[in-house]
């Protein structure tokens, strides 16, 4: 069961659009979906999640406002008709993008395990105008992700959706396909997709959140999108199932149905892409740990610096060349 207390803030540590962060008086931090439960002021008595942190779970560290049991500031109605988060005490109404699409021709969609590779790539990839479509699969609201907020601060995004119960993009979607689509109707025909903030993996062959990149390749590739997923692979990870190329990706090329592209370096071997059924394509890397550095962001994967991991960076710069490649 989700654990809660009650407890003053004390003062706030940040605020931008859609989430506050504060510390209360205990000296513990909580952050507050601020189209969920409104802004909180000093003094503010608010009844917190602590279940994460209770549990000392990888995404704990900070509870979660619950609600402002004392003063706080009214929320206003949002516009729109569709709920998402829905049927929790927290569904929220939006105004979904609704787009006359049936094709996704033109679109160039590159899928991403994990939320880091998104910043690596839109970091050192030459593809512009970028956009990025958040799936429901991790965290759902998009402002939790510092990371997405300062490649948009660095116009290294152009625009951002969300799809299924995911939220908070400047576009709200239904779904990938219709993200696809928002986005293209934006300017944009590069495009990201993947989860945020918070990947789930159990270490059983099935058990981890981004094998819905697999029924996300199969559909946008029924639909004319050019689909390519990045590689996940590392040569500094403890972790067995992912030293080389993880077994995640292994997983998700087996349970695509349709041929899509992989982009390899060129130094790498890639006959294991053929032997799984779809198409490598060996392409020289950006240099993702120079342009990583020139740009002073800070993109972690398990909290190790992503540069440090030097395969795990030439994968990310074949994907961040395929993603810049004309279609």
């Amino acid at each position: 069961m989700p654990r809660f207390h009650s407890a003053k803030v004390s003062r706030t540590l940040e605020q931008r659009d859609g989430l506050q962060k504060v510390v209360l008086e205990d000296g513990s931090n909580a952050y507050a979906l601020t189209d969920v439960v409104g802004l909180i002021d000093r003094g503010d008595v608010v009844v917190v999640n602590t279940t994460a942190v209770d549990l000392d779970l990888g995404t704990g560290g900070w509870h979660v406002v619950h609600w402002i049991e004392s003063g706080g500031n009214e929320l206003g109605q949002l516009k729109g008709n569709v709920l998402k988060a829905r049927y929790l005490s927290e569904q929220l109404e939006v105004d979904p993008y609704i787009s006359d699409r049936e094709s996704l021709q033109g679109a160039r969609v590159l899928l991403c395990l994990l939320h880091s590779h998104v910043g690596a790539i839109a970091i050192s990839t030459s593809a512009t105008p970028l956009g990025y479509l958040m799936t429901d699969q991790a965290a759902l609201p998009l402002a939790l992700s510092d990371l997405v907020r300062q490649l948009m601060e660095a116009d290294l995004i152009a625009v951002t959706a969300t799809a299924g119960q995911a939220f908070g993009g400047q576009l709200e979607t239904i779904n990938v396909a219709s993200g696809v689509a928002a986005l293209l109707d934006n300017n944009c025909r590069h495009i990201l997709v993947g989860a945020g903030p918070g990947h789930v993996g159990t270490g059983s062959p099935l058990g981890f959140s981004g094998l819905e990149l697999a029924g996300h390749a199969s559909a946008l590739s029924a639909l004319g999108a050019d689909v390519a997923l990045c590689v996940r692979a590392s040569d500094v990870d403890a972790r067995e199932r992912h030293q080389g190329i993880s077994h995640h990706i292994e997983t998700i090329l087996k349970a695509t149905p349709c041929q899509i592209e992989v982009p390899v370096p060129l130094d790498c071997d890639a006959s294991w892409v053929s032997a799984l059924g779809h198409n490598p394509c060996s392409l020289e890397p950006a240099d993702v740990g120079v342009a990583v550095n020139e740009t002073g962001l800070n993109v972690t994967t398990m909290t190790r610096s992503l540069v440090a991991d030097g395969l795990a960076c030439s994968y990310l710069g074949a994907a961040a060349a395929w993603l810049a490649r004309p279609s």
